[in-house]
């Protein structure tokens, strides 16, 4: 059910604090564009800095009401999502819907039978092989087959995991705010480091853009971003799990951005979506988030094992 977000003692510290980062932001691109506000207001940082005005607080207040409101927030990403990777991958239409309702079913399960979470990765399996099986298409099935499966483990899954994490964590709803903060930031962090270092690549023949200065990058703005909510740390987390927690969100941040790269360069398409204004489609803002949450969410597993 949707909750009031005001009765949550959380929902004002953290949107405020978004919200002024994103002023920040803006002011600090604007100091370093140093252009007049007329030229300014037609470029594509104007364009993202309006985007984000929109995104931030759209954002933390579906998280915090919850309900259908957060589960339509849900929806969107997997549906357009899923559909952007389709038209990128060249997957045809039936496996496409395949990989959309899978998807939906997936954030079904995940908020409301949790028990059979586990069974989402076969069964999908079942289903994706079943498809080419009683239709009798079998003609580049393969393909088909193996990119469609590509699209769930990279965009569906991670969904379900997301809100499988809110739903049934009692911490689930502050690691992912915290999460999702950082990893912006990492992302932020790692453009304006790797535009200004330069330096050596990181993996030339995937990404011809990403340097070990933006590397740096992601690691600086993951602690930032962590440290800039710290109000939203549960306080049973320890130091050990705060410190892994950042190092997990720069490398998937920055397993993102190489992946991204590999998936546009494997496909060779140049297939672009402009579903938001200044950033194109929706897997260009929440690739990283995609990679970044399972994976912190498992390292926090590990960690409180070895500690606890």
């Amino acid at each position: 059910m949707p909750r009031n977000p005001f009765a949550n003692p959380l929902f004002l510290p953290v949107f405020l604090r978004v919200m002024l980062l994103i002023v920040v932001g803006l002011a600090a691109v604007l100091l370093a564009q140093r252009r007049s506000l007329k030229v300014w207001r037609r470029s594509t940082l104007f364009l993202r800095a309006r985007t984000w005005f929109v995104i931030g607080p759209l954002f933390v207040l579906a998280v915090f009401i919850g309900g259908f409101v957060a589960f339509l927030l849900a929806t969107f990403v997997v549906v357009q999502g899923c559909s952007e990777f389709a038209r990128i991958a060249g997957i045809e239409r039936r496996y496409a819907y395949l990989l959309i309702l899978w998807g939906e079913l997936g954030l079904l399960v995940a908020a409301l039978a949790r028990d059979f979470f586990g069974f989402l990765p076969f069964g999908f399996f079942i289903a994706l092989t079943l498809l080419p099986i009683l239709s009798g298409q079998i003609t580049d099935a393969h393909r088909q087959v193996a990119d469609t499966l590509v699209g769930y483990v990279f965009v569906a899954l991670p969904m379900a995991y997301i809100v499988l994490v809110k739903s049934a964590e009692p911490y689930g709803l502050e690691f992912l705010v915290i999460v999702t903060v950082a990893v912006a930031l990492s992302d932020i962090a790692a453009y304006a480091t790797g535009s200004a270092l330069r330096g050596r690549k990181l993996m030339p023949r995937v990404d011809p853009t990403k340097t070990w200065g933006g590397v740096l990058g992601n690691l600086v703005g993951a602690a930032v971003g962590v440290g800039w909510l710290w109000v939203a740390v549960p306080p049973e987390w320890s130091v050990a799990a705060v410190v892994v927690l950042v190092l997990v969100i720069a490398f998937g941040s920055v397993w993102a951005d190489l992946t991204g790269s590999f998936i546009q360069r494997a496909f060779r398409t140049e297939v672009r979506s402009t579903v938001i204004l200044g950033y194109g489609g929706v897997l260009n803002r929440v690739d990283s988030l995609l990679m970044a949450f399972p994976l912190s969410y498992f390292a926090l597993i590990l960690v409180d094992k070895l500690v606890g």
